[in-house]
């Protein structure tokens, strides 16, 4: 049985106490209520543990870096002891002239040694308190009306873009990639590749800008012509050989460049910023993604998954993904697909006041206004992000937001409840409108029991969805909420980007944890670039663009080698069955003089069936 615990304050009359009962939850509370005046300089926090010690092996946590936010439910509610140190500490009952002394849980004695006391319990002892949370704001009166919401939205007037683009019948899809990757971005890909290469002990290391466009362009064109090793790109084998790839950069020149490549001065990292060694590149990105875009009202945010299998602090694993394992990125998308904004997630190592979900539209939407001004913009999201404080706070900066909602969000809006929708015909509806917020909630009943909330779309007009019933056996039209059908129309930009990309991602791996991340901006300027193609008449499919581009990147910029040397050919490139077999075996003349497959001697004759070079006392024994 748990000892019962006091809280008591010594004062003048050591007599005087509460006798109620005190709970870790209860410090929580004392501490987050302590007068600002106060000069509280140590707590000490003792929780009573468990009596069964398999049960407290649960609520373990981290002991140095002890924190309120990760105590679990059994530690919240478990009996404790607060000890605070200081001068003029106040719990805020008492009045200013009462002189107070430390505020415990329970009087102790001198007669008890300290020694003892540390021995019993397991001591909290923090210097200082963990910053308070900040503070609430005003509870929100909300006034739930059985109402639709009314649409009066004044008509959308598209921003001027921030850069015109000049395109003409002789452009090439080249071009547009080169207004990503411009000579700004891979200069400075080159400069700091070469501070990393000094810095990891190769200063004789040298880069130029068509060093990198040639080595962007080779990883281009392993998205759609992938192999299982990147160095069957240069083998000699028929299979496996690309004569584009090896022509226009040596093997061993490719590997130096990935092994150096870098976008970022190791010295200077931010100690902050755990994606500090992508960071530079995601800013000079994402404002030439903004500067560039064809600007549209609606803008969908999600998260987008990059592929990563080795060891890393941000790594993510999320269930029922394509992508489970890898690094998840914040994306803000328009609804084919182009990226606008792309910020990548570092962990829960940081609180916000708002969660994090808001936090992060919010963060998205503000670099997004900072460029198109004055703008009013539609956003769209899924359950994740979307909550009655989001839609509020966005609507004070002229954004309206729609987006699914859980059921625990909704601020005890009176719809009603899912198990009894679920009992309705499939198109049934309920709908409720906070005239204090402008805010419409509908639930929905479809294949499940969906609750959305809007600043912008309510019930009517009222749409038809096409729904297969397995009682009538064909398709069925269902009625759908109005608010339903805008939201799957524009949310599924950050989805279409991902398909874009997953189709003909780039195949090539590196040794470090960034290199997914780089090449996979890489990726997104390859597929912002056909979307913007396709918005100047280009039709051209994704495939043929990325061809397009690497082909063009290969033999703009590729450096053929100069005096080439003599061309391996020997017997093993040829296979046994087809060196011995006795038909087709004809000698010919050799453009050029290479070495004999048997003895290695230069010659100008070859076989025409095995290309090889062959002496003709050479030719009977090299085929027996």
């Amino acid at each position: 049985m748990c000892p019962v615990l006091r809280r008591a304050k010594i004062m003048s009359s050591p007599k005087k106490k509460w006798n109620t009962w005190l709970t870790t939850n209860e410090i929580v509370d004392i501490i987050n209520d302590l007068a600002s005046d106060d000069e509280a300089t140590a707590a000490d926090i003792y929780i009573d543990p468990p009596g069964d010690g398999l049960v407290s092996d649960s609520d373990s946590g981290d002991e140095r870096n002890v924190s309120f936010e990760n105590l679990s439910r059994g530690q919240l509610l478990a009996p404790a002891e607060l000890t605070l140190h200081g001068k003029n500490v106040s719990d805020g009952s008492e009045s200013e002239e009462e002189a107070l002394g430390p505020i415990t849980s329970r009087t102790v004695t001198d007669s008890q040694s300290l020694s003892n006391r540390r021995r019993s319990r397991s001591l909290i002892d923090n210097p200082l308190f963990p910053p308070p949370p900040p503070p609430r704001s005003p509870k929100v009166v909300r006034k739930w009306v059985k109402r639709d919401l009314s649409q009066l939205h004044d008509e959308w007037i598209a921003p001027l873009p921030r850069s015109v683009i000049t395109l003409s019948e002789a452009s090439e899809p080249v071009d547009l990639f080169e207004l990503f990757f411009s000579h700004e971005v891979i200069m400075h890909i080159v400069r700091h590749s070469v501070i990393y290469a000094v810095q990891k002990g190769n200063p004789g290391f040298t880069l130029s800008d068509n060093d990198i466009y040639c080595f962007i362009g080779i990883l281009i064109l392993t998205g759609y012509s992938p192999l299982p090793r990147r160095r069957m790109y240069w083998e000699s084998n028929e299979d496996t050989h690309n004569i584009l790839v090896a022509k226009s950069m040596r093997r061993n020149r490719f590997e130096e460049i990935l092994r150096h490549f870098h976008v970022v001065d190791n010295i200077n990292l931010c100690p902050n910023d755990k994606m500090a060694k992508v960071r530079p590149l995601f800013d000079l990105l994402n404002k030439k993604f903004l500067q560039y875009a064809v600007i549209e009202k609606n803008i969908s945010i999600d998260e987008s998954m990059i592929p990563y299998y080795g060891r890393h602090g941000c790594k993510q694993h999320i269930r029922g993904k394509p992508i489970r394992f890898g690094f998840k990125t914040w994306i803000a998308a328009l609804p084919l697909g182009y990226c606008l904004y792309a910020d990548p997630y570092q962990g829960r190592y940081e609180t916000f006041s708002t969660g994090l979900g808001q936090y992060v539209v919010q963060k998205l939407m503000t670099e997004i206004q900072n460029v198109y001004k004055e703008t009013r913009f539609s956003v769209f999201c899924d359950n994740f992000f979307t909550g009655l404080p989001l839609i509020t706070a966005m609507k004070e900066k002229n954004i309206l937001v729609t987006g699914t909602v859980r059921s625990n969000r909704t601020d005890k809006c009176p719809l009603k409840d899912e198990k009894l929708c679920k009992k309705e015909q499939r198109g049934y509806h309920d709908s409720r409108l906070d005239l204090n917020s402008g805010i419409c909630a509908v639930r929905w009943n479809d294949n499940s029991v969906v609750t959305l909330l809007s600043s912008e779309y309510g019930v009517e007009p009222i749409q038809t969805a096409r729904r297969y019933s397995a009682a009538q056996k064909q398709r069925v039209n269902v009625p759908q909420p109005n608010v339903v059908h805008q939201y799957n129309r524009f949310m599924g930009g950050v989805d279409r980007l991902d398909a874009n990309i997953g189709t003909y991602r780039i195949a090539i791996r590196g040794k470090k944890w960034y290199i997914p991340l780089l090449f996979w901006l890489i990726d997104v300027a390859v597929n912002n670039a056909t979307l913007l193609a396709r918005n100047f008449s280009k039709d051209i499919d994704t495939l043929e663009f990325r061809r397009s581009i690497a082909r063009t990147l290969l033999q703009k910029y590729g450096n053929d080698k100069q005096h080439p040397g003599p061309s391996k050919r020997v017997s093993t490139n040829v296979p046994t069955s087809v060196r011995k077999h006795n038909a087709e075996h004809m000698i010919g003349r050799a453009p050029s003089r290479l070495r004999c497959a048997y003895c290695k001697s230069l010659t100008v004759t070859f076989c025409q069936k095995c290309k090889v070079n062959l002496h003709s006392k050479c030719f009977s024994v090299f085929h027996s």
